[in-house]
């Protein structure tokens, strides 16, 4: 089975209400040029020991484990490793860029999974600019899957104001709700972390967060915002 490329031994903000360890897989089929990790999605990190002792030692202190990359539906092995955590006890969350439907579907079907976190990347029209309309496609089987699935989910953009403004965020936030999604959607500011796939510069300007909050057709989660960095 194929190992992860790290751990993150615990954290209380990748799965809602839960203590949870992260598994982080590389390889990526997709290029963002936000991504903080360009090793990990250019798989050029090495696998760590077998997981399944890890998660055997700590089962009296964690509820979740969260299988992350990279992009963790190209693991070949992921069905499984979600069989072998789920027969540990635990929660499976995954997260993912919507691009393989066959997989979620898989996981799904076979009832290893118990939350997802699914990016949406691009509004409709710029991905068939880019892609020829592939990723929303994909995209769209996704949220088609996990709309009557009946499990817990969310999607999420990761927003940088080089990348899409206002109106794009606003239309993707439409198209989710065009396929189904009712809950809140999740947008994610830009970490600056140093070295990025793309070579992004720190964002230049903020986000009118009033225009987004009164436009939007659902409830509108901020991630990583500076404005609420230091809130307490």
């Amino acid at each position: 089975m194929r190992q992860p490329t790290d751990i993150t031994p615990l954290t209380f903000l990748d799965y809602p209400h839960k203590a949870a360890c992260i598994l982080w897989y590389s390889g990526c089929n997709l290029r963002c040029p936000y991504c903080y990790n360009p090793d990990l999605a250019l798989d050029k990190n090495p696998a760590i020991r077998d997981v399944i002792p890890f998660l055997r030692e700590r089962r009296d202190f964690l509820d979740a484990v969260v299988i992350s990359g990279g992009e963790c539906t190209l693991n070949p092995d992921i069905r499984e490793l979600c069989t072998r955590i789920k027969a540990l006890g635990y929660l499976v969350k995954i997260d993912t860029n919507g691009s393989n439907p066959a997989v979620l579907h898989d996981l799904l079907d076979a009832g290893l999974i118990d939350y997802v976190a699914m990016d949406h990347k691009m509004p409709a029209a710029r991905s068939w600019k880019i892609r020829g309309g592939v990723l929303f496609d994909r995209f769209s089987e996704c949220m088609r899957l996990l709309t009557g699935s009946g499990i817990n989910f969310e999607v999420r953009t990761t927003v940088h104001p080089m990348l899409l403004d206002e109106a794009d965020i606003l239309q993707m936030i439409r198209e989710s709700v065009g396929l189904g999604y009712d809950q809140t959607y999740y947008l994610q500011y830009f970490f600056d972390a140093g070295k990025t796939l793309g070579n992004l510069p720190p964002p230049s300007r903020r986000y009118d967060r009033g225009l987004l909050d009164e436009r939007s057709p659902l409830p509108i989660g901020y991630r990583n915002f500076p404005e609420d960095r230091f809130k307490y």
